[in-house]
């Protein structure tokens, strides 16, 4: 075998492993209890620097819900959670999609990533390193992509993991409108 056909043959076996994992957290996902946090717990403050060059104070979104799709660049569900988030974002004016990329150097490697996948909503990562190490109110990221749901005011309502259909994210926006009532 070639080095390229090796190298081909190990992104393959890692694509398939990622699948597999996506899967099983997946399932236990389905079986969790919703935990929202409507008083003390932590309100949506983080300072990401966006893939065009702008900064972007998450705090400042306050006033209208939020999603935070955390993701890597390198993470083959994170890119085919895209194809879920494509209609769910025009169809979800009212929610406000970020895109918070969560791993080494992400700073380094969000630009690229928006340039060759053309997300339909703003992604940006923190330039200090503090996501990907559990240092920001997000807390520790177990897996990515992870879904964050923010209420207007600014709490968290709810978090899933690992890959979302449309339906399964027009299910967490739905629970955000429940509470509203």
């Amino acid at each position: 075998m070639t080095r390229s056909s090796l190298r081909k043959c190990g992104i393959y076996v890692i694509t398939m492993l990622l699948v597999v994992a996506s899967g099983c957290s997946r399932g236990s996902q389905d079986a969790r209890e919703t935990t929202p946090q409507t008083h003390g717990g932590p309100r949506l403050d983080l300072g990401i620097r966006l893939s065009d060059g702008r900064w972007l104070e998450l705090a400042d979104l306050r006033g209208t819900p939020v999603m935070l799709f955390v993701f890597a660049t390198f993470d083959a569900v994170s890119q085919a959670s895209l194809k879920s988030l494509r209609p769910f974002v025009p169809q979800h004016p009212e929610v406000i999609v970020v895109g918070v990329a969560a791993q080494p150097r992400a700073s380094q490697l969000v630009d690229a990533w928006a340039y060759a996948l053309d997300p339909p909503f703003v992604v940006g990562a923190n330039p200090y390193g503090k996501v990907e190490n559990g240092e920001t109110m997000l807390g520790r990221i177990e897996a990515v992509p992870t879904f964050i749901l923010y209420d207007a005011e600014g709490y968290e309502i709810d978090r899933a993991t690992g890959l979302l259909s449309e339906g399964d994210l027009v299910e967490l926006v739905e629970r955000l409108k429940k509470r509203a009532d």
